[in-house]
């Protein structure tokens, strides 16, 4: 398939999602049937690896749908399609001004909340009849995001910024978890762990960062400086950090176990937050470089192999010895590929020139130059593989070939793009995951429709206005 058939086949579902926005205000439902794009209203069973409590059925999700907005505002140029723009700000300014007037200033959007589309209320797939909705990012927000929404609603920034204080549980002394209420303005009960990922703590520092750019409040100063001081003191002599800083013995696989791409999920989100902050508080931000070059540190003195490839996902604290690698493809629910963390790596190296991310990248991309999608596998009972797997291959092959112009990626990504346009693309929109009939959000097929624009634009081009994507993080 050609580059220009690619982006063909992404304006006619961008075309086909947009007028299925036009029944919701403008916000795009999160489960579609891929001929005609109309919402499903009856919730097709989950994939293995997948938890009903993640997805947002008869709903919307913002965190979900960012890497397709960001890919409609690029298209809306190169291709001339100017009602691209239109309905992305369609799309954000209905959300900022109706979806975010919550008790507890928290969005609804992330892991399990999502804008309700057929109520037009708060729903949370975890508690579906309504209330109790609970706050988790998921992801990294992109600042073009938090720009747009405070463009529409700058009462909802600060808002939001204030309701992040729900991330921080009842009891002695701080510690946060990366849940948090909605409807109601109370802190949650600590349990038997805590549930503190590091790379969430990066989540709330960027979202606090940009909301004290607009308005230098000293409790918003004071919620960035309790997050970022946060695991300093909990990480160890190597820079790495904990899964969590507090799981009982029986839950072996984060007793005791440190988690590398978290660790480096932290430290970019303070060097990118210290840019924002370093006109404003030149010393703390400093301050804030200095821990994120740290834990940069940690995650290469993890025990990765670049000459056998091998990436590990967690490692044990006192040894360093690896507990589990990262597999190409098939994530699953607490399991991502090493292609996110490629992405990652790259992400990084564009914050510090750090030669040694650039080498970790270089031997992710250079797994999937060799291991090829597993399209024997698709069809496997028990095995689908989630959009987002695909699409964040093809992320990491255009991002190699923008930094270094060695035409061996660029070549990569066509190729996987030729057999994913297959596998997924079949119809109007693409599937959620390799052999199933319907498109899901939740399963990233904006990442597959992102890194397909980004790989098919530098091909027709040699460049690609289309910006990298590290939100998956």
């Amino acid at each position: 398939m050609s580059p220009d058939n690619i982006v063909a086949k992404i304006c006619a579902a961008v075309d086909c999602i947009i007028q299925t926005g036009k029944d919701y205000n403008g916000l795009f439902p999160s489960i579609l049937h891929p001929k005609n794009g109309k919402m499903l209203m009856e919730k097709p069973a989950k994939i293995p690896g997948q938890r009903n409590g993640d997805r947002a059925h008869l709903g919307s999700n913002l965190i979900h749908d960012e890497p397709l907005l960001a890919t409609m505002n690029t298209l809306a140029e190169t291709e001339s399609k100017p009602a691209y723009t239109e309905a992305v700000d369609q799309y954000l300014n209905h959300f900022a001004q109706n979806c975010t007037i919550t008790e507890s200033g928290l969005f609804p959007w992330g892991e399990h909340s999502y804008w309700h589309l057929t109520e037009e209320r708060v729903g949370c797939s975890r508690n579906p009849a309504g209330g109790a909705a609970i706050h988790d990012h998921l992801r990294q927000i992109p600042l073009w995001i938090w720009q747009k929404l405070e463009s529409f609603n700058p009462i909802c920034i600060q808002s939001f910024a204030d309701g992040l204080d729900y991330h921080w549980t009842e009891g002695e002394g701080l510690e946060y978890i990366r849940h948090a209420n909605i409807d109601t303005k109370e802190h949650l009960v600590r349990g038997g762990r805590s549930c503190d990922f590091p790379r969430h703590s990066g989540f709330y520092i960027s979202d606090l960062v940009f909301a004290y750019t607009k308005d230098q409040r000293p409790e918003t100063l004071q919620q960035i400086k309790n997050y970022t001081n946060y695991w300093w003191e909990k990480r160890d002599e190597r820079g790495l950090l904990r899964i969590e800083s507090r799981s009982p013995k029986d839950a072996e696989s984060f007793f005791e176990k440190n988690a590398p791409t978290q660790t480096l999920s932290l430290g970019i989100s303070l060097l990118e937050s210290a840019t924002l902050l370093e006109s404003l508080q030149p010393e703390y931000a400093d301050q804030m470089r200095q821990y994120g070059m740290v834990y940069i540190d940690g995650f290469l003195a993890a025990p990765h192999n670049l000459e056998t490839r091998e990436f590990v996902s967690m490692c044990e604290c006192r040894t360093n010895r690896p507990y589990g690698s990262m597999s190409a493809w098939g994530s699953v629910y607490g399991s991502g590929t090493v292609g996110s963390t490629g992405v990652l790596c790259l992400g990084g190296w564009k914050q510090t020139k750090n030669e040694r991310l650039m080498e970790c990248a270089r031997a992710i991309g250079s797994i999937y130059l060799d291991e090829k999608f597993p399209v024997d596998r698709v069809h496997t009972e028990g095995f689908k593989i989630p959009a987002s797997d695909a699409g964040l291959v093809l992320e990491l092959f255009a991002d190699l070939y923008d930094i270094t112009s060695e035409t061996k990626w660029l070549d990569g990504g066509m190729e996987l793009a030729k057999t994913v346009m297959d596998v997924y693309f079949s119809e109007t929109l693409p599937y959620g995951a390799s052999a199933i009939d319907w498109y899901e959000s939740q399963m990233g097929p904006a990442f597959l429709i992102h890194g397909l624009a980004r790989v098919a634009l530098m091909k027709l081009h040699g460049t690609c206005a289309l910006v990298p994507n590290y939100t998956a993080r």
